[in-house]
C-alpha cells in the first residue's frame, strides 16, 4: 500500500510539473508573439506616416515654388485661393511633422510670404531679387530636411 501511495504522488507531481512547464512555455510564447505583432504594427504605422509626410512635404514644396514663380512680377492677394490652399497644407504638415521640420516649414513659409506679398512695382530690382533668392533658398533647405525625414528608417523604441 505504501508503494502505491508514493506512485500516485509521483505521477501527480510529474503531471503537475508538466502542466506548469507547458503553461509557462505557452505564456512566454504568447508574450513573444504579441510583442512581435505590436512591433510589426508600430513599424507599419511608422511607414504609413512617412508616406503621408512625404505627400504633404511635396505638396508644400510644389505650392511654395508655384507661388514664387507666379508672383515674380506682381504681388499675391492674401485672400486668393492658391494662398489659402498653401496655408492649409502648411498647417497640415505642422501637425504631423517633427519640431525640426516644423521650424524648416515656418522659415520657408515666412520667406515665401515676404516675397509674394511684396509690391514689386515700387521696389528696387535688387531687393526683389534678394527676396526671391532667399525664398528659393529656404524652399531648398526645406526640401533637404524633408528628404532626410522621409527616408529615415524605422527604429524600434
Amino acid at each position: 500500500m505504501d508503494l502505491t501511495w508514493i506512485s500516485v504522488i509521483d505521477t501527480a507531481v510529474k503531471i503537475g510539473l508538466g502542466a506548469a512547464i507547458s503553461g509557462l512555455t505557452g505564456y512566454l510564447v504568447l508574450i513573444k508573439k504579441q510583442s512581435h505583432e505590436d512591433q510589426k504594427e508600430e513599424r507599419a504605422n511608422f511607414y504609413k506616416l512617412q508616406e503621408e509626410k512625404k505627400s504633404k512635404y511635396v505638396e508644400f514644396l510644389s505650392l511654395s515654388q508655384a507661388l514664387i514663380q507666379t508672383h515674380l512680377f506682381d504681388s499675391c492677394s492674401p485672400s486668393s485661393d492658391e494662398y489659402k490652399s498653401y496655408l492649409r497644407v502648411f498647417n497640415e504638415l505642422q501637425i504631423i511633422s517633427s519640431d525640426q521640420m516644423r521650424l524648416e516649414a515656418f522659415e520657408t513659409i515666412s520667406s515665401v510670404q515676404s516675397f509674394i506679398f511684396l509690391n514689386k512695382n515700387q521696389q528696387e530690382q535688387q531687393i526683389v531679387d534678394g527676396m526671391v533668392s532667399t525664398a528659393r533658398e529656404k524652399t531648398s533647405n526645406f526640401q533637404k530636411a524633408a528628404q532626410l525625414e522621409v527616408t529615415r528608417c524605422y527604429q524600434a523604441t
